[in-house]
């Protein structure tokens, strides 16, 4: 499965044969979204028709196979075309969402196997894809806040200075973890929101609320871990022990982007302890200390490791703060360095 990125884009490939005709229950949302100049009297609404059968004569006669395409950036109109693509797929949840200005997509999961469903030309149908089902995690849509896709775009054109070919994603980002971005194509920097719709916040790992965010973030509800690491440079990290006997998962909230999860092989010689017992308040105020005594400056670089190393009977915080290194008991009192 592939992160945010648009290297695998859905394909746009021809809608398959469908069953029955899909309408769009949304046509009086989109409204607004006519042939400009269509007075009020105009009797055609902006619905979503169904891909023409098999048996439909390419001589069709417009009145029975156009469609309309919408704006999906338009307030509403994309929250009502993915329920409609969500409901064409049979499924209440998702292993992915795709949302571009004329385009959307929705990946769900039937019998083990990945199926797209797709709103391309103005039309619903089903879509070739290479979206796989490999046990990524399941969403349900309407809890990301997909009422203004516009409104994310020109979010994501401030935060990543382009608006070139943007796309908005819902999908597993990482380890179960579900991210809603957009990207730009060509590439820019990937923009990360909250299911919500607000800005992923960047941390500032020269204070203290910034560490405290990434450590909410990584440790979360977790009550047993084999390290737990802070940073000037990569943020806040927690190794837990995987569900394979030997790997390592890694969570780790750098200052950009939400979460990422990585797993590796690896015999650890410490024990296991209770993240939640450590205060990153407390690191801080260590790193402000050797600020204050002249020993430390911003632009240095620092990090802290907690762990139960040496068969210790409680976890230390190993510091290396410039040049120095140093280790504190979870008080932040020196006990060696």
């Amino acid at each position: 499965m592939r992160g945010p990125g648009r290297g695998n884009t859905v394909a746009r490939a021809a809608a398959v044969t469908l069953a029955a005709t899909t309408t769009l229950a949304v046509a009086t949302t989109l409204a607004a979204c006519t042939t400009p100049g269509a007075g009020p009297s105009a009797t055609a609404t902006p619905s979503v028709a169904a891909a023409p059968t098999a048996s439909t004569s390419p001589s069709a006669s417009p009145s029975t196979s156009a469609t309309v395409a919408v704006d999906l950036t338009r307030p509403g109109v994309a929250r009502a075309v993915v329920d409609d693509l969500l409901e064409a797929s049979g499924q209440t949840r998702a292993i992915m969402v795709s949302v571009t200005r004329t385009e959307a997509s929705v990946a769900v999961e039937k019998h083990g196997v990945a199926e797209t469903w797709g709103y391309r030309n103005g039309a619903i149908s089903q879509v070739r894809s290479d979206i796989n089902y490999v046990s990524q995690a399941t969403f349900v849509p309407a809890d990301y806040a997909l009422d203004d896709v516009g409104a994310l775009f020109r979010a994501g054109r401030a935060v990543s200075g382009s608006d070139a070919g943007q796309e908005l994603q819902i999908v597993d980002y990482s380890a179960g973890l579900v991210a809603m971005t957009v990207t730009t194509n060509p590439e820019s920097r990937t923009v990360f929101f909250n299911s919500d719709g607000t800005l992923l916040p960047t941390l500032d790992f020269t204070s203290a609320d910034g560490l405290t965010d990434a450590y909410e973030a990584v440790v979360a509800a977790r009550r047993e871990g084999l390290q737990l690491g802070f940073g000037s440079d990569a943020g806040v990290h927690l190794d837990v022990a995987g569900t394979a006997e030997g790997t390592i998962n890694r969570l780790q909230r750098s200052a950009r982007t939400p979460v990422i999860v990585t797993s590796r092989t690896e015999q650890v010689a410490v024990s296991p302890f209770d993240p939640g017992a450590v205060d990153p308040a407390v690191v801080w105020a260590v790193i402000e200390a050797e600020r204050e005594a002249g020993r430390y400056t911003y632009d240095q670089a620092w990090t802290c490791v907690v762990d139960r190393r040496n068969a210790e009977a409680a976890p230390r915080m190993h510091f290396t703060v410039g040049s120095q290194t140093f280790t504190t008991n979870l008080a932040g009192v020196r006990v060696s360095g």
